[in-house]
């Protein structure tokens, strides 16, 4: 039987168990949630008048703006992280990195000060080779100087990418950059992007016990593209990989399945419910990618739903389950997720989110006797999405529950 205050000694331990790793930094305790100019911007450095598409600093405080002023804050989302494509192409004379003059001419200490006057974060991109991805200055031969940039520029989040470089050096640079940003004295957000290259560009198994040592958080799969089928792929992805991903994830060290493509008009409601409830059922990082105007009204009521961003954002940071759902038509996968709220010291609440990626509704039942709930008074039970509480159940009772194509049930049970 669970034991609540056994938890806190694991995790108390395991905090300071941490803090003798050479990295650990304290930072990232709940996924990370924001926006990030990657998705849907890219590069973006083209920014002749009227381009919608421009990475500039006029866009990067209009998303503070739009945190601050349109509820996104209040929920949660404080990370806005500048990508690829930022700088200069060349060093100056001290071999420090240099904003783009003309998308960013008050320079990145403007930006992350005005971020910061708003309460939210600020987050920015580098790559452990000599040239980044887009072949912008990358770091390799210069982490110390660009840790202290980065700290002097008040940067929180930093997004380390992995081109161009071989096995050996992804292994021993994010290493020795997360050493340099930590001897800044500036708490930093350390994400890394180490597994992914291993296993897709070098086809060697990642090391995810010397990876959760040293990241925050790390990429373990391809980019997410405008469309359902990368969304598709992606959940499809962590299913397969569950046993092997979620014993290294939690408070403090996250699997990141890249960006929502919210805003971006290519998924249907019932598509971005899925990709939503997925996110938070992994306890993954929460970062759009979009014009922030291009939000629609149901996008914006569900990424502001505050039932479903405290199960995303829960302190126990626990990686849901996939399980077969026992189908009478059609096919889905029921995710599992223990959390809080806890009645006593042994009954932790419990989410179910019974995902449907295929075009044909699936319907069937979750016999709650073949999970492990415990709650021996049984448990109300609630619709995520709408908030509604619509029925109480016994350990011993099962759920009728339909979902169309390409759409979620989510239901959370909290102990009577």
């Amino acid at each position: 039987m669970f034991n609540f205050r056994c938890a806190l000694c694991i995790l108390f331990f395991t905090f300071l168990l941490d803090k003798v790793d050479l990295l650990e930094n304290g930072m990232a305790r709940a996924p990370p949630m924001g926006w990030m100019s990657w998705g849907y911007y890219m590069c973006a450095a083209r920014c002749e008048a009227g381009d919608d598409k421009c990475l500039d600093e006029k866009l990067i405080l209009s998303v503070a703006d739009a945190f601050y002023e349109e509820g996104y804050q209040e929920a949660g989302y404080e990370y806005i992280i500048i990508d690829d494509c930022w700088s200069e192409k060349k060093r100056d004379e001290n071999g420090r990195l240099v904003a783009d003059k003309r998308r960013f001419p008050r320079g990145m200490k403007f930006i992350a000060d005005y971020i910061h006057s708003k309460g939210l974060k600020f987050g920015m991109y580098t790559n452990i080779a000599d040239i980044t991805c887009m072949q912008y200055p990358g770091s390799l031969k210069h982490m110390e100087i660009d840790a202290k940039t980065f700290a002097e520029w008040g940067v929180d989040y930093l997004k380390v990418d992995g081109c161009f470089v071989s096995e050996d050096i992804l292994n021993k640079a994010y290493i020795q950059l997360g050493q340099h940003l930590n001897d800044t004295g500036r708490p930093m957000v350390y994400s890394c992007s180490w597994p992914y290259y291993i296993e897709f560009i070098h086809r060697k198994t990642p090391n995810y016990s010397l990876i959760s040592k040293y990241c925050n958080l790390w990429r373990n799969y391809h980019d997410v593209q405008t469309s359902w089928l990368s969304v598709a792929a992606i959940a499809r992805f962590y299913g397969r990989r569950y046993r092997e991903l979620a014993p290294h994830h939690g408070p403090g060290h996250w699997n990141d399945p890249d960006m929502l493509i919210f805003g971006t008009g290519v998924l249907t409601r019932s598509q971005s419910r899925v990709q939503l409830a997925l996110m938070a059922m992994l306890s993954a990082p929460i970062l759009l990618s979009c014009n922030m105007k291009m939000i629609t009204p149901y996008e914006k009521e569900i990424l502001q739903n505050l039932d479903l961003i405290a199960i995303a954002q829960d302190p126990l940071g626990i990686m849901a389950e996939p399980h077969e759902f026992e189908s009478t038509s059609g096919t889905a996968t029921i995710w599992l997720k223990p959390h809080l709220p806890m009645k006593g010291d042994q009954y932790l609440s419990y989410t179910f989110a019974v995902i449907n990626m295929e075009n044909e509704e699936a319907t069937g039942m979750i016999q709650l006797d073949q999970f492990p709930l415990n709650a021996t008074d049984g448990y109300t039970v609630m619709n995520v999405f709408t908030g509604e509480y619509f029925l109480n159940v016994s350990l011993s009772d099962a759920i009728e529950v339909k979902v169309p194509g390409q759409d979620v049930a989510m239901l959370t049970l909290y102990p009577l």
